[in-house]
């Protein structure tokens, strides 16, 4: 692995606690950065993006389980541990997903970071009313083994 993926695996052990620099030994001044909410372009906007994420988790660390790297490649296997207030009940959850990186190898930085994962496990599933509907359906959809 190179240097920029093991800081990165670093950064993210405990999202909460990220610095700007620590940030910006990461990405690259031209990152792009997306996931199923937000895309955000450019190192100060990353900056800006996990100030804002951050107020309103109380708790969020990355576990990395596989991590591999092939010409300026990677690609990051996770479960991510959160606790939000409004959410579950407050509970610490988890939610499974992956990263697919690029990297400037030359300057050792992120140039793309893309978050894979389940939108209605991190949140929908865990709102009120609204994540019970959520998940019946999913029950349903199991039981029947197909979406038809």
């Amino acid at each position: 692995m190179t240097a920029a993926i093991e800081r990165l695996k670093s950064l993210y052990s405990d999202f909460l606690a990220a610095d700007p620099a620590a940030i910006a030994s990461v990405y690259a001044q031209d990152v792009v950065f997306k996931d199923p909410v937000h895309e955000v372009r450019g190192l100060e906007a990353m900056q800006k993006y996990f100030a804002g994420v951050s107020q309103n988790l109380q708790e969020c660390r990355f576990q990395f389980d596989f991590a591999a790297q092939q010409q300026g490649k990677g690609t990051l296997w996770w479960t991510m541990y959160f606790r939000h207030p409004r959410l579950g009940g407050g509970k610490l959850l988890e939610l499974r997903g992956a990263s697919l990186v690029k990297i400037d190898e030359a300057n050792d930085r992120v140039v793309s970071h893309e978050d894979v994962y389940d939108l209605g496990g991190m949140v929908y599933e865990h709102v009120p009313l609204l994540g019970s509907v959520i998940r019946g359906v999913k029950r349903r959809l199991a039981e029947n083994g197909s979406a038809s």
